[in-house]
């Protein structure tokens, strides 16, 4: 459905999407090593857990086939270069004990080196975001040799009603970033960040933001 125009895709069943941006290969067989995985080639992709962008070197019809690993502790999952998604990495016993969990922010760049996402929120308990429109989104858009920005919408009642400690940024990871920045900064402060210049990977560490305010981050480089 989100490819439509590759007609080699139209038999897959053993691999799939989770909304636009996760793509997803389980294991179907016992006893499975190692998996062939098809990547539509208009898009980047990042390995979830290394964070490294996936080589496809041998492309046919715009689809390439890369052989991963497989095994019984690895389920193949890749973010989709442009998207941004926002993850809770607590290990809780449930989602109730996950409300007020710190989000890290990841951030999956195209082939421009921009991104694209939201966090959605709500009282994660009662039916008010339908019954009376209490939630608030905060779009976040990655332009990475200029800035990290979200501007937040929703029902302002509800935003100014949330204390912004619980809902804050702990982490922001930026996949697919060539070259170090010589500094990352919220306004006049400086932020913390780590660079893997190996794995093109960008961390920045407590930056020290709510999912419930506007900011930017700006990159000098």
């Amino acid at each position: 459905m989100e490819y439509p125009s590759l007609e080699e895709l139209y038999q897959v069943d053993d691999q799939f999407l989770v909304g636009s941006d996760l793509l997803v290969k389980p294991v179907t067989h016992p006893g499975v090593t190692e998996t062939d995985v098809l990547f539509p080639t208009s898009d980047l992709w990042y390995d979830v857990d290394t964070m490294k962008k996936v080589r496809m070197e041998q492309e046919v019809r715009n689809i390439a086939s890369i052989t991963v690993s497989s095994d019984i502790d690895k389920i193949p999952v890749y973010q989709r270069g442009g998207s941004i998604i926002p993850r809770k990495l607590r290990l809780r016993r449930s989602t109730q004990m996950m409300i007020n969990d710190p989000y890290t922010i990841y951030i999956a760049l195209d082939k421009n080196k921009h991104g694209s996402g939201i966090i959605y929120m709500d009282d994660e308990d009662s039916f008010d975001h339908k019954l009376k429109g209490y939630f608030a989104i905060a779009n976040i858009s990655a332009d990475i040799s200029n800035y990290i920005r979200s501007e937040v919408k929703g029902n302002k009642e509800w935003i100014s009603s949330q204390p912004t400690s619980n809902r804050m940024i702990e982490r922001i990871v930026v996949m697919g970033i060539v070259k170090s920045p010589k500094r990352v900064g919220n306004g006049s402060f400086n932020l913390q960040f780590d660079y893997n210049d190996e794995a093109c990977i960008l961390v920045i560490r407590k930056p020290g933001l709510s999912a419930l305010e506007n900011w930017e981050i700006s990159f000098e480089n």
